[in-house]
Order: C-alpha cells, then sequence, then structure tokens
C-alpha cells in the first residue's frame, strides 16, 4: 500500500486526472471523431473535488480568522493563474498567426476572419478572469481559452464560500444544494441536457452546477468521518465508475434524466467512498501522476491542440487521425505533468512567499 494517510486523497487526484482526460478526448474531435459519450460531467466532478479539498485546505483557517477571505481569494487566482496566462498565451499567438496569414479561425462554426479589435478585447477580459460580454466568434464560448468558463464560475463559488459558505450551517448548505437543484433541473429541461454554461444564454446553468457540486463537496467532507477506511481494491473499482459514466453514451429522451442522477447522486457517492479509499501501490502511483498533470491538462489542451491542427494538417486524415489522438492524449499529460513540476509548481512557490509577505495573516488567539 501506499505509505501516506488517507488525508492526502491521492485517489482523488487520480479521480480528477482521469476526468480531465475524459475532456481532452471529448474537445479533440478531428482526432477521435465527435463525442457521444457523457465526458461534459467531468466539469461537476471537478466542481465536487474543489468543493471537499478546499474545505480540508481552508476550513479551518477561515472560521478561526487565521487567513482572511481576501488572502483565501489571492491563493485561488495564484493557484489557477501561472498555468492559465501560458494556455492565454499559446491561444493568443495563435489567433494573431492565423489574422497575419488572413485565416479564419476553423473553431468558430462560422469560420469568419479574425476580428483584431475582438480578439484584443476577449485578451483583456481574459487576463482580468472575466468573460466577454459577447459571445466570441472565436470559438464560441466567452473565454479566449475555452475551459475558462469552468475556473470563473469556480472563483465565483470560492468568493461565496470565503465570505458565508464556510461559516454556514448544514441546513443553510442544505438550502443552497436544493436552490441548486431547482436550476439544474430547469437547464436539463431546456437544453436537454447539463452539457451548458459556457455562453451568455447558459450562464445560470454553470451557476447551478458549480454551486451545487461545490457545496456537496463541502458538505461531503464534514461527513466524511462517518465512512470507514475502505479496502485499496475499491480503489480501481472508483476510478472504472468515472471511466464509465463518462464513457456512456446516452438517447435524447433519457439524458437530462441520467445528467441529473449523475450530478445529484452518482458523484457525491463516489467523492463520499473515494474519500475514505487508500489506493494500493500501483494506482496511487497513477493517480499520483494524472492529479500532477491534472490542471494543466485540463486548461493546455485546447491551444496545444490547435497548434497541432495547425502546424500539422495532415493529422485529419482518417488513417491516422486516431494514432494521432492517442499520441496527442499521451503526449499533453507528460507534458503537462512536466510543466507542473518544472514551471507551476516553482511558481506557486515564489507566489506563495509573497503573498506571506505582503499579506498580514491573522493568528487565532
Amino acid at each position: 500500500m501506499v505509505h501516506s494517510s488517507p488525508e492526502r486523497f491521492i485517489l482523488l487526484d487520480g479521480i480528477r486526472g482521469v476526468a480531465a482526460l475524459f475532456i481532452v478526448h471529448r474537445h479533440a474531435e478531428v482526432l477521435f471523431g465527435k463525442s457521444t459519450a457523457s465526458s461534459y460531467l467531468a466539469v461537476d466532478l471537478f466542481f465536487a473535488l474543489s468543493g471537499f479539498v478546499l474545505a480540508h485546505a481552508y476550513s479551518v483557517k477561515l472560521r478561526e480568522g487565521a487567513i482572511t477571505p481576501g488572502f483565501f481569494m489571492k491563493a485561488r487566482f495564484a493557484r489557477l493563474y501561472p498555468l492559465y496566462v501560458l494556455a492565454l498565451a499559446l491561444m493568443a499567438a495563435y489567433f494573431v498567426c492565423l489574422y497575419v496569414l488572413g485565416l479564419p479561425t476553423p473553431i468558430d462554426d462560422l469560420h469568419r476572419l479574425i476580428d483584431p479589435g475582438e480578439l484584443a478585447f476577449a485578451l483583456v477580459t481574459g487576463l482580468l478572469f472575466l468573460p466577454a460580454p459577447f459571445t466570441l466568434t472565436l470559438n464560441g464560448a466567452l473565454f479566449l481559452v475555452s475551459p475558462a468558463w469552468s475556473l470563473f464560475n469556480e472563483l465565483v463559488v470560492n468568493a461565496v464560500y470565503s465570505r458565508w459558505g464556510v461559516r454556514a450551517t448544514t441546513k443553510q448548505t442544505i438550502v443552497v444544494l436544493a436552490v441548486s437543484v431547482v436550476v439544474l433541473m430547469v437547464a436539463a429541461a431546456e437544453f436537454g441536457r447539463l452539457h451548458a454554461g459556457f455562453r451568455w444564454n447558459e450562464m445560470y446553468a454553470g451557476m447551478g452546477r458549480v454551486f451545487f457540486s461545490f457545496f456537496a463537496g463541502v458538505l461531503i467532507y464534514r461527513f466524511r468521518n462517518r465512512v470507514p477506511e475502505l479496502r485499496p481494491v475499491h480503489a480501481a473499482l472508483c476510478l472504472l465508475v468515472v471511466c464509465v459514466i463518462l464513457a456512456m453514451p446516452m438517447s435524447r429522451e433519457l439524458r437530462p434524466f441520467f445528467d441529473l442522477a449523475v450530478v445529484l447522486f452518482v458523484w457525491p457517492l463516489l467523492l463520499f467512498v473515494a474519500s475514505k479509499t487508500v489506493p494500493g501501490r500501483r494506482v496511487g502511483m497513477v493517480s499520483a501522476f494524472l492529479g500532477t498533470a491534472s490542471y494543466a491538462v485540463y486548461v493546455l489542451h485546447i491551444p496545444l491542440l490547435a497548434w497541432v491542427e495547425f502546424l500539422v494538417p495532415a493529422v485529419h486524415r482518417d488513417n491516422i487521425a486516431l494514432p494521432a489522438g492517442i499520441v496527442f492524449l499521451i503526449g499533453t499529460t507528460c507534458l503537462s505533468w512536466y510543466l507542473t513540476v518544472h514551471y507551476d509548481q516553482p511558481v506557486q512557490k515564489w507566489l506563495k512567499i509573497r503573498l506571506k509577505k505582503r499579506t498580514d495573516i491573522r493568528q487565532p488567539v
């Protein structure tokens, strides 16, 4: 077995990593074909994992006043920003290149030429981690780096959690969950699924997704000790459940019910079980590796995919698309791990030192 405390939640890292790979598979349609599976539900799993992990890392410090909500939010920006800025730079360079060559963006459904003013505005709002006030022609989403819509929602719920949610009673948290369930049901009825939240007319759905799953994760953390520590064999089963759910196709008629069932019941139950499962050595090693790479995989795969398509046009050919997709998936994961260890983690360390120097952290009496 892995010689570590279950409080490190190694299996949760593995779950996050596996979910990130499914997101890459979904977006790399030119390589793997159009996905009819349920991989977009990985985002709800990310939100739940975030609520659990942040409650573990910060709830006591916030409640006791050891850190302020302002410091917490600075720490969250510092955590997300280094790799995000790299992704933003890669994406901006890609669109500038298309503009200079007079090429339309292949990401836009309309395949229009790049509007430099629109691109500049999207870059500014992106640097501020804010959605653009219009639907970008660049990729149909509100951010230059399209996965950033979920990061924006994450920061919104983080702010609410640090100001109010960390001190909310269980009953108050359940009220938040109940309101979020209503929002999710409305979204499922309107869109026929929960794959929504990255355009202005869908933003309410995105907020419903993040508030339910994040606070479900917070609530699960509070009651985690009611589950006994489970055997390592359950770790592999947890990862298998994630794979099965995210790879599962579903008919249009059943899709909204399936999505609601997964978000409202399957993911919370999975998190409850996985949080008390310490993986064996092999599963632990894979989980640690994928967990380290997961955030970089999520935020970098879109610009990396855009550049691969641009630089290697032959990648679209039917006879090489699938092998190229496998190579891209493995290469993106390995590159993400390397960038996390050799770029992101050192920058994180430096930023934490700067934050501590500039911020007066009140110590509990």
